[in-house]
């Protein structure tokens, strides 16, 4: 019988892939628990929402979850996406998925989505859920704070979601609701009325679930979105082009214009004033452009932020209030002026 050693070559073969493997072992152990940690602090988020009673925890069948009756989640990085599916595989499903229970015992999803894809895209067919028995509205708002925290949401899908909410507060379908929106800007505009209730409802929803967000900016600059030829909703969608620019492109009615347009803004990077620019003419611009930029402006200041100033801050920000009315009341006789003149 040979009693051949093993060569220092083929010895230190073997100590490097032990020593490889004991690496790689560190470095997975260290990663379960770093997403071990993102779970509890996911449950700890819902259950700081939610009384205890209502939740629970358990495995279910992952054809049994139903989706959002809203549109959402239209957009996924896709390297993003498929490093996700890739951690599942290799360490196993370890995120929070969270799940209304219904009425009639059903589940329809809350939150976690682009989790529950990609545990699909992974090949599982079963999937650990945090259970929670609510009402619509409240589910609705729960999906709010958790996108919120991950700030993953882009303005179509989040439009989609604030929408859909107001559907439910005000118990009117999603034409009612919008035309609703339009008669809140028109009243705050002077040009029509609207209930005090109605008015109530809407402030109260928005400064409630989205306070960084002015409720005319919302009617002026995100409803559009709903509204966007395909071709400009496809490029925002795969992130080639930002809201912004593409609310500026959708008012194009040419669809030749507008497709050449669109497809020099992604190919040269155009910034969103180079794209105006190219939108109209230059005699349009000047004066009507920097009123129009100091209305958007105005309109952007919310009840947040006005809460947050100081009191002096508060008296400075009414005295600015002032100089501008009188700066504007000026500009107006002055254009009665003109007026006359001619």
């Amino acid at each position: 019988m040979s009693n051949k050693r093993p060569s220092a070559t083929s010895f230190l073969s073997t100590s490097s892939k032990a020593l490889q493997t004991q690496q790689d072992l560190a470095k997975a152990q260290e990663r379960i628990g770093e997403l071990e940690l993102e779970l509890e602090a996911e449950r700890q988020q819902i259950q700081s929402k939610v009384p205890k009673e209502f939740l629970s925890q358990g495995t279910v069948t992952i054809a049994d979850i139903q989706r959002r009756p809203y549109v959402s989640r239209r957009e996924k990085d896709a390297q993003l996406f498929n490093e996700l599916v890739d951690s599942i595989r290799t360490y196993g499903f370890r995120g929070s998925i969270w799940v209304q229970k219904l009425p009639d015992g059903q589940l329809r999803l809350i939150a976690g989505e682009t989790r529950l894809d990609a545990a699909i895209a992974a090949g599982l067919t079963k999937i650990s859920v945090d259970i929670v028995e609510t009402d619509d509205i409240t589910a609705v708002k729960l999906s709010r704070v958790e996108n919120a925290r991950r700030r993953n949401l882009n303005a179509l899908d989040d439009t989609e979601e604030l929408l859909y909410l107001l559907t439910l507060t005000l118990e009117k379908d999603r034409i009612e609701t919008i035309s609703t929106l339009y008669r809140l800007k028109n009243a705050i505009e002077g040009t029509s009325v609207i209930s005090d209730d109605l008015r109530s409802k809407i402030e109260s929803t928005f400064e409630e679930v989205a306070p960084d967000l002015s409720l005319m900016t919302f009617i002026t600059s995100r409803l559009p979105l709903l509204n966007l030829p395909k071709d400009v909703l496809e490029a925002y969608t795969r992130s080639e082009i930002a809201y912004t620019k593409a609310i500026e492109l959708g008012r194009l009615e040419d669809d030749a214009t507008r497709q050449a347009l669109l497809t020099e803004t992604i190919d040269q990077g155009l910034s969103l004033s180079e794209l105006k620019a190219r939108l109209r003419p230059p005699a349009s611009r000047t004066v009507i452009t920097k009123m129009e930029k100091l209305k958007s402006q105005v309109e952007g200041i919310n009840k947040r932020s006005i809460q947050k100033l100081s009191s002096e801050q508060r008296q400075q920000f009414k005295a600015t209030i002032d100089s501008l009315k009188m700066l504007l009341e000026q500009k107006q006789r002055e254009i009665e002026e003109f007026e006359a003149q001619g």
